[in-house]
C-alpha cells in the first residue's frame, strides 16, 4: 500500500509541474529582416500584445527569409502551411487580389494611415477578394511612395524613355503615361539594376528605401503619392480554425482595425523620421511640388483610375468605397 500510495503521490506532483494546458505554436515568417519596419513596429508589437494577455499559444518568428526567402511565394507558402502566418505584399502575388490594386493608383492616398484603415474597412465590407485557404489577421500599408531617381530630372514630365522600375502593373501603367519605360523588379534587382546603372530610378516607399539599403544608391527624390503598398498579415485557415476561441479573440482583438491604425502610425512615423535624416545628410536633392503641380498630375493620371476600375470585376464599388472612406477619414471630427 505504502508503494501505491508514493506511486501515486509521484504522479500527483509530475502532473502538478505541467502547464494547465499546452501551447500552440504559431510559427511566422517573413521574407524581409528583424529590423525591418513591418515586423519591428507592427508584427512584433502585435506578437507581444497577443503573449501578453494569453498563455494558451507561442508565437515565435522566423525573419529573413528563414521559411521561404522569395517576396512572391509568401501567399503560397502561407496557404500550403509552410508558415502558420505570413506577411504578404499583394503585388507580388500576381492575379491573387485583384482589388487591391486600389492602393497602388496614384495621388489617391496621401498618408499611411489613411491606406491602413481604408484597406481593413474595404476587407470588412467584403470587397476584397482572393483570401482562400487563409484567415486574414490585419491589414496595413506604407506611407505613400515616392519617385527615387538615379538620373536626376527637373520634374515628373522628364522622365520620357527613363528606365524606372515599378511594384506592379498599375505603377507600371502610370509610368508609361508619363512616357517611361516601366521595369518591373523585387527589390534586390532594383537595388543591382540601380548600382550597374541600368536603372533611372525607381517607384518605392521611404521605408522600403531604408530596409533594402537602396538609399546610397539614388540621387534625387520626388515627394509624390504614387500609391501606397499594402500589406496582408495573413494565417493559415486550417491553422486558425485550430486555435481556441481565446487565441482567436486575442489575436483579432489587436490585429484587424487596431492593426490598421497602429501599422499606418509606425509607417507615417518613420518615413517622417527618415525623410528628415535624409535632408540633413544632404546629399540626395529633395524635390517637393505645389499643390496646384500635384492636382495637373493628378488629373492627368485619372485615366489610368478609370482603366483599372474597368479592368477589375467590382472596381467601380470598390473604387467608389474607397473614396468614400477617405473622405470621412479627411472629414473634421
Amino acid at each position: 500500500m505504502k508503494h501505491i500510495r508514493n506511486l501515486l503521490v509521484g504522479a500527483a506532483l509530475a502532473l502538478a509541474s505541467l502547464p494547465a494546458t499546452a501551447q500552440e505554436l504559431v510559427k511566422i515568417g517573413t521574407f524581409v529582416p528583424e529590423k525591418s519596419v513591418g515586423v519591428s513596429r507592427v508584427i512584433k508589437p502585435w506578437m507581444e500584445a497577443v503573449a501578453a494577455e494569453t498563455d494558451a499559444v507561442k508565437l515565435q518568428g522566423f525573419w529573413g527569409g528563414t521559411l521561404g526567402k522569395s517576396p512572391f511565394k509568401q501567399f503560397e507558402l502561407v496557404q500550403n502551411g509552410v508558415a502558420d502566418i505570413t506577411w504578404v505584399l499583394p503585388g507580388y502575388t500576381a492575379g491573387q487580389f485583384p482589388e487591391m490594386g486600389v492602393f497602388e493608383l496614384p495621388f489617391l492616398f496621401r498618408t499611411a494611415d489613411e491606406a491602413s484603415i481604408v484597406g481593413w474597412k474595404l476587407y470588412e465590407q467584403g470587397l476584397l477578394t482572393g483570401f482562400d485557404g487563409v484567415h486574414v489577421i490585419g491589414f496595413f500599408a506604407a506611407e505613400p511612395n515616392a519617385l527615387f531617381m538615379k538620373t536626376k530630372v527637373a520634374s515628373l514630365d522628364d522622365l520620357a524613355n527613363m528606365k524606372i522600375r515599378a511594384v506592379g502593373g498599375i505603377h507600371a501603367s502610370w509610368l508609361e503615361s508619363l512616357g517611361a519605360a516601366s521595369q518591373t523588379f523585387s527589390s534586390a534587382e532594383m537595388n543591382e539594376a540601380l548600382n550597374r546603372g541600368t536603372l533611372d530610378g525607381a517607384v518605392q516607399g521611404w521605408t522600403g528605401m531604408r530596409t533594402f539599403k537602396s538609399l546610397p544608391l539614388v540621387d534625387q527624390a520626388h515627394s509624390v503619392p504614387a500609391g501606397a503598398i499594402p500589406f496582408l498579415l495573413l494565417m493559415n485557415q486550417a491553422k486558425w480554425d485550430a486555435l481556441s476561441d481565446e487565441v482567436k479573440d486575442e489575436m483579432m482583438k489587436h490585429g484587424g482595425l487596431a492593426m490598421a491604425e497602429s501599422g499606418g502610425a509606425a509607417y507615417t512615423s518613420i518615413g517622417e523620421e527618415i525623410r528628415a535624416a535624409v535632408k540633413e545628410e544632404g546629399r540626395i536633392e529633395m524635390v517637393d511640388y505645389t499643390d496646384e503641380q500635384i492636382a495637373t498630375w493628378a488629373e492627368q493620371a485619372k485615366s489610368v483610375h478609370e482603366a483599372w476600375i474597368a479592368a477589375t470585376p467590382n472596381g467601380q464599388a470598390v473604387y467608389d468605397a474607397a473614396v468614400a472612406a477617405l473622405k470621412e477619414l479627411r472629414s473634421p471630427s
